[in-house]
């Protein structure tokens, strides 16, 4: 188990904000009273001095620092498996329940720490997935490497599939909308896709099958932008299945935090997680210059589709689903 020092300046203060307000609204993994706990036994320290006083006015430009080493973490999918390797890099099949990067109570239980335990070495993320997208993921061994890696994925072709609420049109569909923070949204880390959005977004999409009011996607985004591909979808009138945040209703996403999966939520979302997939990456490399594809199969969850009861999905609907999803699994020639 690694030590956790979490530190951070203020920078947005409520009024005279209190330290154990303020760390409960800026660390939501802790409620209120349970901050003023972890500050009372020493955890917490204001600009170098230990804290001993919960309702301490802070001021910004204030460091505080938290020794979060004992977190409880939730519970995540560890079984990663090697898709390639070589003396520059690796490729793993990152589950659908695995977060990239240490995060909020996140932070043993991540990717990173968990390959680094295995390979007994330090690993740079060339690219990141979101904690509910499954599969291809590059690690370099060298973060002299990580430039060169990112950029020869960025000229190649990454593909993900993805099954969607509504039947997606025939033709290939491109949304070409910035992404910028939802404003609007009650959750602070959402994403939206809009005309006033700062950082420009391009995603190409193409209909594979579809039946009673879902559709599977192949996704192929031009840029590489947090949230890119389930924020397109969503403005594009297409939202992913099983996805909280960017789904049909992002109260979903609220309920989770506060009551976790609950037997309503799991009929709402049809789904446990987002059926987000990243399932081919083609580049060339960049030292060898041979041109490589990895590819990572479908996990389970998006079968599963065959054996769940949905209105409007008839048995022949779910066979045919069943079918669709083995065909962009098989292997190529």
């Amino acid at each position: 188990m690694r030590t956790r020092i979490i530190t951070t300046i203020v920078s947005t203060l409520q009024g005279g904000e209190p330290l154990a307000g303020y760390c409960a609204r800026r660390f939501t993994y802790f409620t209120q009273n349970e901050w003023e706990k972890e500050i009372l036994s020493g955890k917490v320290s204001l600009n170098g001095e230990r804290a001993c006083n919960p309702a301490i006015e802070l001021k910004k430009g204030d460091v505080l620092a938290y020794d979060g080493s004992a977190i409880v973490e939730p519970a995540v999918d560890p079984a990663i498996e090697l898709l390639y390797e070589d003396k520059w890099f690796l490729a793993v099949h990152k589950t659908g329940n695995l977060p990239v990067h240490p995060a909020g109570r996140y932070f043993n239980h991540t990717l990173v720490f968990l390959l680094e335990d295995r390979c007994g070495r330090k690993l740079y993320p060339v690219h990141r997935l979101d904690r509910e997208t499954s599969g291809v993921m590059l690690l370099a061994f060298d973060s002299q490497a990580v430039a060169a890696l990112a950029q020869a994925v960025a000229q190649g072709e990454k593909e993900y599939l993805a099954l969607v609420h509504g039947n997606f049109p025939d033709r290939e569909l491109i949304v070409d909308l910035p992404l910028g923070r939802d404003d609007a949204s009650a959750v602070r880390k959402k994403r939206r896709a809009w005309e006033g959005g700062t950082e420009a977004a391009r995603t190409r999409f193409q209909k594979v099958f579809a039946a009673g009011d879902l559709s599977l996607v192949r996704c192929f985004p031009e840029t590489g932008r947090l949230h890119q591909i389930r924020a397109h979808l969503l403005a594009a009138g297409f939202p992913i299945v099983g996805d909280k945040l960017y789904g049909r209703d992002e109260t979903a996403f609220l309920t989770f935090v506060k009551q976790g999966f609950t037997p309503e939520l799991a009929k709402r979302l049809i789904l446990p997680r987002a059926a987000l997939h990243s399932a081919r990456i083609a580049f060339s490399h960049p030292w060898t210059k041979a041109a490589l594809t990895i590819r990572a199969p479908l996990p389970p969850l998006f079968y599963s589709i065959g054996d769940r009861e949905i209105p409007g999905l008839s048995d022949v609907d779910r066979a045919a689903f069943s079918a669709a999803l083995k065909a962009c699994d098989a292997p190529v020639p």
